[in-house]
């Protein structure tokens, strides 16, 4: 029985982290892309309440920024505007 239970957890963990796939979908890249001049957390979570959504959202972010995929640009409203780095081009 233990050698079952290996090979399951063995398998679960690859199942989670598929080497296959190098760029994971992320929802914060996906609405970043449909918006080039960046949007603050509260703004991808569809309003300021949206609290559950926020706290969703703030690991993707995290994870996006960690890898290089998306920059802090400047404020709006008291929060920080988020960009595509592929949309940073030159001003």
């Amino acid at each position: 029985m233990s050698e079952k239970e290996t090979t399951s957890q063995g398998h679960d963990a690859a199942s989670k982290h598929s080497p296959d796939s190098k760029t994971p979908e992320n929802r914060v890249v996906k609405l970043l892309e449909k918006n080039p001049l960046g949007m603050t957390l509260p703004e991808m979570a569809g309003g300021p309440r949206q609290l559950k959504k926020l706290r969703t959202l703030r690991p993707l972010l995290a994870q996006a920024i960690k890898e290089g995929l998306v920059m802090p640009i400047s404020q709006r409203a008291g929060h920080t505007v988020y960009r595509l780095v592929k949309h940073l081009g030159h001003r």
